[in-house]
Parts: C-alpha cells; sequence; structure tokens
C-alpha cells in the first residue's frame, strides 16, 4: 500500500467512526426527545445511561484524528477534512450532552404537565431532528450544500424560541401555566435550540473541509 493509499484508508475508517458516533447521538437525541414529549420517565433514565458511548467515542476519534496527522502527515483538502473533524466532533458530544439534558428536565415533569407548550417544543424538536440529520448526510458525502441548508435553517428553530417565551409569559401572567413547569420546559426547548446551534457548527466545519473557510475567514 502506497503513502496516499493508506492516508485515504485512514481517512475512511475516521470517517465511519464519525458517522457512528453521529448516529449514536442522534438516536439518543430522538429518544430524549420522545422522552419529554410523553413524559417517559423510564426512557428518560435510559438516555441519561447511553451518554458515556458518545464521550467514549469523542475521545477514540480525536485519539485517531491526531495519529493521522503525525504519522500520515496529510495536507490540502486531507488535512483540512481530519482537522475539520477534530474539531466538529466536539459539537457531537455537545449533542449527545443535550439529550441527556432534555431526559433529566423530563424527570422534574410529571402528568403529562408539559402538554400545553408541546406543539412549539415539538416542532422545534422536529426542525433540530432535520438538521442535525441533514448535518451529518452532509459529512459524509462532505457537501458544501446540504451544509449551507442547515445553516440557513437555524432561523426557524431561534424564531420558534422566541414564540414559546412570548407564549409562556402570557399563560404564568394569566395563571394558566405552573412557574415549576415553566422553568423545566424552557429549559428543554433551550437545550434544543443549543442543538441546533451545534448542528450549524457541524455544517460550518463541513464547509470548511471543502474550502478552507470558516464564518467567512479564509484559515487555509
Amino acid at each position: 500500500m502506497t503513502l496516499r493509499q493508506s492516508l485515504m484508508q485512514s481517512i475512511e475508517d475516521l470517517k465511519k467512526e464519525v458517522a457512528q458516533m453521529a448516529d449514536i447521538a442522534l438516536a439518543n437525541l430522538k429518544e430524549g426527545l420522545r422522552a419529554f414529549k410523553n413524559t417517559d420517565l423510564k426512557l428518560a433514565k435510559e438516555v441519561m445511561a447511553k451518554d458515556d458511548e458518545v464521550d467514549r467515542f469523542e475521545e477514540d476519534i480525536a485519539k485517531n484524528a491526531l495519529k493521522i496527522i503525525w504519522k500520515e502527515q496529510p495536507v490540502a483538502s486531507d488535512l483540512r477534512l481530519v482537522t475539520g473533524i477534530l474539531k466538529l466532533i466536539t459539537d457531537l458530544e455537545r449533542i449527545g450532552d443535550h439529550a441527556s439534558d432534555i431526559a433529566e428536565m423530563t424527570l422534574h415533569l410529571e402528568d403529562n404537565r408539559n402538554q400545553r407548550m408541546l406543539p412549539l417544543t415539538s416542532k422545534m424538536a422536529e426542525i433540530v431532528e432535520q438538521m442535525v440529520l441533514s448535518s451529518i448526510n452532509a459529512l459524509v458525502k462532505v457537501d458544501e450544500k446540504q451544509a449551507q441548508e442547515v445553516i440557513d435553517r437555524d432561523d426557524e428553530v431561534d424564531d420558534l424560541f422566541q414564540q414559546l417565551i412570548v407564549k409562556m409569559t402570557k399563560e404564568m401572567k394569566e395563571d394558566k401555566l405552573d412557574p415549576n413547569e415553566a422553568v423545566y420546559v424552557l429549559m428543554v426547548a433551550k437545550y434544543i435550540e443549543r442543538v441546533g446551534d451545534h448542528a450549524v457548527n457541524i455544517a460550518e466545519w463541513i464547509i470548511f473541509m471543502v474550502s478552507g473557510k470558516h464564518k467567512e475567514t479564509l484559515l487555509f
């Protein structure tokens, strides 16, 4: 095997590891959101128990990426890809963390009290799930166009979050919403919004892999 073939094989193996990590993070996110939607305390505890697996993937991938840089000495687009992966796995790990955070907040809710805000939180969750899935697909294909589409959807999530705040404030003033419930639901909504931000970060690193630019800054 030539040096070039060895490098390409190492990069493909690294991409497969990232795809596996992303699949687990996305599955945990979906289950965390389902636990919240249904106030499923058993599922919430299961999601929290799975978070360590995502953390292990992040550590292993970081080590393997650094090993590629040290042993294979990639340049140009190959180096951008490996560097981008090193950066975006942090966002994948945070998505896994937020899935666990959502599950933890669910444990504080009882008797489906979160149903009043469910239409808005569910819509936020639906868009964010699509953003994360699209960012993963864009990563596998190193697709700049699909990555940009993820970035463009972030405003939808931010708008829904603001709508939620307005609705919650109004209902609390009218004594229609329990303050304790409001706190936990608002925290869940914020975690969902943050997941969208991390999907955007992943997309921005994918664009960097292709163009060498990160947020309009030419890095290399």
